[in-house]
């Protein structure tokens, strides 16, 4: 290698078969997802049967599958994607083919019973919804997209749709906020990459021709180089590619690289804490690695992980789920046949485990929201809260105390105004009849007292009459 870095020395470490997941059968493989995901304390993967069952374990729940595993079917159709909330570790999203996101819980301590209502269902997409992905930053702000071409972001507490993104002219391949969530940029079968604001959907940055190839292309923010942005795709032969755009001038990629001839779609994995960039390939049986630094070669190649066994898919357990003392800065999440085996990237060190190296773990993400949806949707930015990694300093608090509050979606408000009409229109409807029988009892009144009074002076004339005869 010919650069100093402190990570030359960086491994993959497959763990032992008795700490992996095993017995996963059917698990889902198709789409453009990566089907796994993770967030501090729990796995999920989902089935391709009907129903769109989703099952969720715990990280430390290794082993084989139970027997009856419980898991959450919320949808009509088929799962297709998933993604657990940043700041609450027992709220996760589906997305299926019956053209819905829900909002789905299930308990701390896991799934004891199969959930079949979500806590709120997000309608809007005219077709099968194939990506989603929650904001880096403000609270319950996810974004979907879907074969209508189209990417929507969403207040998740009331189900109102924040912006619409409809420039796209094929199908969706992949979408990544940036660190703050002030932009989202976007892949597509229509060789365009794409960056929104999507509380301004109609000032987006493109990039034409992205990649020459029409085979799945799939962006990460490279915000280590200082805002770039960058993809994995296909060149017109069918060569896998690697490039990075700066968005101060989006003419021309800053660094363009063919890496190899296979056929899998990479899926790119960006520490931007670190500067290192992990790339799997769906079908691979590896998983390479490289520095990003700002000089004149910008990607400097580490190391590979290989086994023999090919992945299917993976997910990446975030930062605040590792295991510092063991010097693990990464751990992926590889999808076989029928197991998940946790592969740890380890920066080995001579203290070992007996000291925590501050230098290769700089502030993580934390559980905490930096905005709430609507501050965000108001305009507002702010980069993500960050906590301390250091077991001896790490707050318990660092997470656990943000909780989802449901508020009335639009067609519940709407519904609650019309009943609320159709009420008064009722009660005004009883006041007019109330008044129309109080106005009938008046004049009966006034007609008796007429007539009473119409008696008593005909009685008073004939007693006149009466006395005069006498």
């Amino acid at each position: 290698m010919s650069f100093t870095s402190k990570f030359r020395h960086i491994y993959g470490e497959a763990a032992r078969q008795k700490d992996q997941y095993s017995d996963i059968k059917g698990a889902l493989t198709s789409g453009e997802s990566q089907y796994i995901k993770a967030n501090s304390k729990f796995w999920a993967y989902g089935k391709s049967t009907g129903g769109a069952p989703l099952f969720i374990r715990k990280l430390s729940d290794v082993g084989r599958s139970q027997l009856g595993a419980k898991y959450i079917s919320t949808h009509k159709g088929r799962l297709i994607d998933f993604d657990f909330h940043p700041f609450i570790d027992t709220l996760v999203a589906t997305a299926s083919d019956d053209c819905k996101v829900n909002i789905n819980a299930f308990p701390a301590d896991g799934l004891t019973d199969n959930v079949t209502s979500p806590e709120i269902s997000i309608t809007g997409h005219k077709k099968k919804v194939g990506l989603i992905k929650f904001h880096p930053a403000a609270n319950n702000v996810i974004a979907s997209a879907s074969y209508d071409r189209t990417i929507k972001v969403w207040n998740i507490e009331n189900a109102a749709c924040i912006g619409t993104m409809g420039d796209s002219k094929d199908n969706i391949y992949s979408m990544d906020w940036n660190k703050d969530g002030s932009l989202l940029a976007s892949t597509s079968k229509d060789k365009v990459l794409r960056i929104y604001d999507p509380r301004k959907p109609d000032a987006a940055m493109n990039v034409n021709g992205a990649f020459g190839g029409i085979k799945s292309s799939k962006c990460f923010w490279a915000h280590c180089l200082g805002g770039f942005l960058g993809a994995t795709g296909f060149s017109k032969g069918a060569k896998r590619e690697l490039k990075l755009w700066d968005l101060r001038d989006l003419e021309k990629p800053v660094y363009a690289q063919g890496l190899d001839n296979a056929a899998s779609v990479l899926i790119p994995n960006m520490d931007n804490d670190l500067g290192i960039l992990y790339l799997a390939g769906k079908g691979d049986n590896s998983v390479s690695y490289y520095e990003l630094r700002n000089d004149s070669k910008i990607m400097h190649y580490l190391s590979v992980y290989r086994d023999g066994v090919p992945q299917k898919g993976g997910g990446w357990v975030p930062k605040r789920g590792l295991s510092p003392m063991k010097c693990e800065v990464q751990r992926f999440l590889k999808l076989t046949r029928e197991s998940v085996v946790p592969i740890s990237f380890i920066v080995p060190r001579k203290a070992g485990g007996d000291v925590f190296q501050e230098d290769i773990y700089p502030n993580c993400a934390s559980a905490k929201p930096a905005l709430t949806a609507d501050e965000w949707t108001s305009g507002n930015n702010a980069e993500p809260n960050t906590m301390n990694m250091d077991p001896e300093e790490r707050k318990e608090d660092d997470g656990g105390d943000v909780v989802y509050t449901k508020r009335k979606t639009y067609d519940e408000v709407v519904r609650e105004n019309m009943e609320l009409k159709q009420l008064v229109q009722k009660l005004q409807d009883e006041i007019a009849e109330l008044k129309g029988t109080a106005s009938d009892e008046v004049d009966e009144v006034k007609e008796d007292a007429e007539r009473a009074d119409g008696d008593g002076n005909e009685d008073g004339a004939d007693m006149d009459q009466d006395g005069g005869d006498e």
